[in-house]
């Protein structure tokens, strides 16, 4: 791919397969998701669903944030059942999820949506499915990716968020709105399965013919014992479990402030549809470039301190009591693009921590960590901003921003060997 600031020499054919490889695996797990995080309560509502019920879809993410439990079960072994091994490793393994995560859409859309149990039960099956499937394709991302590539996978990952963002999302609200039910969860279904084609893609030896582990590699066999031994990976679960501190409690008032500032929600939802999607893609190309052209230590540090400063930016706008729409727009528009391509540098630095015997697990414990870190804000947003309102949430925030990037960054310096993306 091209970054419009800087020209780059075209991949060799190997390479745009893994990466057009990479872009169907991750559209995949966002399909599912955004159709349970964020269209489906707006379905639920439109239904006559209270909002104490669809609160309670909350807890399909659980799977999300607990999936390192089961990623060294995907690590160790291909999923043999049916012959599924000869496809490889990791393919044995998002292939049948995918395809279970299609079925269950499928019988979805023949299911009353108002019906909560169902959504419940269905939907848990649906993130559990597509967790394990992030396990893999995590997996196969970390292995396959040189150091100089990862900067550049992630941003292809970014940007996979921002399109199942916009699929099943906008895309999914749209369609419900002219179509009803049934025929957009089909639609939807139809679209996981295009998906499977990046399957064919993948480049991976039949399981049973890869070499047997050397003793060293057998020492470390996937595990979370073996990954908190390991003093690369624990050194960057820390920062994991730091850098993020500040985000979950401006992020979950994100649109409360909006609405309490008087943007209408034709605005907001036009920020956090389209125009967001839109951000994402920019964001995570520019991510690929910032981390080619100023590293990842930088590239880290650039975006803590334009974090910190869009906080600051929030708070004085509240203090001040201003009602300049555009500013705030710019300041949320920063804020959507920083955060994107703070994914891409932190699934760089975790692909650069991740040992290669161990690639799914590592790499799913630490990004486990910083979304638990980020989901912990998020729980404590709303006491906060009624204690000590919207200035005091963005002051807190500021502070816990540049406090969080200083501790981050000593325990992962500069010449850390996570840091490497030149090899």
């Amino acid at each position: 791919m091209t970054v419009g600031i800087v020209s780059q020499p075209p991949m060799p054919a190997g390479r745009t397969r893994l990466f057009a490889a990479l872009l169907g695996l991750y559209v995949a797990q966002g399909i599912p998701m955004y159709l349970y995080a964020a269209a489906l309560p707006a379905i639920l509502r439109d239904g006559g669903i209270s909002r104490s019920a669809i609160g309670m879809i909350g807890i399909l993410m659980a799977p999300m944030m607990l999936k390192f439990l089961w990623a060294p079960l995907v690590d160790r072994t291909p999923l043999r059942l049916f012959g599924l091994a000869r496809l490889g490793h990791r393919r044995s393994w998002i292939l049948p999820t995918q395809l279970g995560v299609i079925g269950l859409l499928v019988l979805f859309a023949f299911m009353p949506p108002t019906n909560m149990w169902v959504v419940l039960g269905l939907g848990f099956c649906v993130i559990m499915l597509s967790s394990t499937q992030d396990i893999a394709t995590d997996g196969y991302a970390t292995e396959r990716l040189k150091a100089s590539e990862r900067g550049r996978g992630n941003a292809i990952q970014g940007g996979s968020v921002a399109i199942g963002v916009v699929i099943g999302s906008s895309l999914t609200l749209y369609l419900y709105s002219q179509y009803g039910w049934t025929p957009t969860i089909l639609i939807l279904a139809g679209l996981s399965g295009l998906t499977l084609l990046s399957t064919l893609l993948m480049d991976e030896p039949h399981a049973d013919t890869v070499m047997p582990a050397s003793p060293a590699a057998a020492q470390t066999r996937p595990s979370l014992r073996a990954a908190l031994k390991d003093p690369i990976t624990y050194s960057v679960l820390g920062f994991a479990l730091i850098y993020r501190a500040s985000e979950g409690i401006t992020k979950a008032m994100e649109k409360p402030f909006l609405v309490d500032n008087g943007l209408s929600l034709e605005v907001i939802g036009y920020l956090s549809g389209a125009s967001a999607a839109t951000a994402g893609l920019f964001g995570a190309a520019l991510a690929a470039w910032t981390i080619k052209r100023y590293g990842l230590w930088g590239t880290i540090l650039g975006l803590g301190l334009l974090r910190s400063a869009v906080f600051l930016g929030c708070g004085v706008y509240a203090a001040l009591g201003l009602q300049m729409h555009g500013l705030l727009i710019l300041l949320v528009a920063c804020n959507t693009v920083s955060r994107y391509m703070e994914i891409v540098a932190l699934y760089t630095l975790f692909m650069g921590a991740a040992a290669k015997e161990r690639a799914g697990t590592d790499f799913t414990l630490l990004s486990c960590a910083q979304l638990f870190i980020f989901m912990a804000g998020s729980l404590v947003s709303g006491v906060l901003a009624d204690a000590v309102g919207y200035v005091g949430l963005f002051a807190v925030a500021t502070l816990l921003s540049v406090l969080s990037l200083w501790a981050a960054l000593r325990r992962v310096p500069a010449n850390h060997p996570a840091m490497a993306v030149n090899n």
